[in-house]
């Protein structure tokens, strides 16, 4: 008997995290990615189609249409200084279309998987654990705490607290590493703060994270991190040094001296007990960085 592949629907498939996970499918799901302005940034051969997150009905008519075993819900307004700026056009993205989706995905039988992000915790009380109820100190943590718990009112859902990511990135992606190296290699200097603490995660870690959480069935909130918690500055001296760039140029600064300072958590180690009880194993920073260097990253 010829076992046939389950569909995986992919909704923002241009952005960082969906290229990685486009090019890291696992045997027997067949994914299918959505776009919106441009399908450029689409992995190669992988099926896609148009998507417009702020109409109701085009959502509906893309679930009719794929007919999906799973969604994977990636697409997002993810500035903090957008969605700060924006905040009735980032709520429509962030909050309504996660909402639709998931009322779509209870209607059709179709397994969500939300991406949230590690902004909904406030940065004061580390390592974060998955509590529902947090205190984001920005509009967009303050939108995906909102989406989290509309989707867990519709249906059971996974929701995962992804953390900062870096890696290869596709053709109309980008992250913050990609922009320091090109910087550096241009001798231009970077800023990087030494009281903002975060879990890196590379974009191929993230992938095996959320295809374990997809394969085991789980339900719930997730943290999804990097296994090294440190600040933004010890960061960016350790990829300078694996990219042997000793004369990159690395400003050491304050969160609280540039504008957006007092928006931006001061410490996101994430526990990721949850996660790892599943069988995930979180990547280091100083091994990512190595196979990105070693990838030509």
């Amino acid at each position: 008997m010829i076992s046939m592949a389950k569909k995986l629907l992919l909704t923002g498939a241009t952005g960082f995290l969906g290229w990685h996970l486009a090019g890291q499918a696992p045997a027997g799901w067949q994914l299918v990615g959505t776009w919106h302005s441009s399908m450029e940034g689409i992995y190669p051969k992988l099926p896609s189609l148009p998507l417009e997150l702020t109409d109701r009905d085009a959502i509906w008519r893309a679930l009719k249409t794929v007919k999906p075993d799973a969604v994977m819900h990636l697409a997002a307004a993810s500035s903090p200084a957008f969605c700060e700026a924006n905040p009735d056009e980032s709520q429509k993205i962030n909050v309504d279309a996660t909402a639709w989706l998931a009322e779509f995905c209870a209607d059709l039988g179709s397994r969500l998987l939300f991406t949230s992000s590690s902004q909904v915790y406030d940065g004061q009380q580390p390592p974060c654990r998955e509590v529902p109820d947090t205190s984001p100190i920005n509009a967009y943590g303050e939108q995906k705490l909102v989406a989290e718990k509309a989707v867990l009112a519709i249906a059971p859902a996974a929701i995962v607290r992804v953390a900062v990511m870096y890696g290869m990135a596709g053709p109309t992606s980008n992250n913050f590493l990609q922009q320091w190296l090109t910087a550096w290699r241009k001798d231009e200097e970077v800023t990087a703060f030494y009281d903002e603490i975060r879990s890196f995660m590379s974009g191929s870690s993230a992938a095996d994270g959320l295809f374990l959480l997809l394969e085991k069935g789980a339900e719930g909130i997730f943290n999804l991190g990097g296994g090294t918690a440190m600040s933004r500055y010890e960061f960016a001296e350790m990829a300078a040094t694996i990219f042997d760039l000793p004369k990159a140029k690395i400003i050491r600064k304050s969160q609280l001296e540039v504008p957006s300072g007092k928006s931006r958590p001061a410490d996101l180690t994430m526990d990721l007990t949850k996660i790892k009880d599943l069988g995930y194993q979180p990547e280091p920073a100083l091994e990512g960085l190595k196979k990105l260097r070693d990838l030509g990253g």
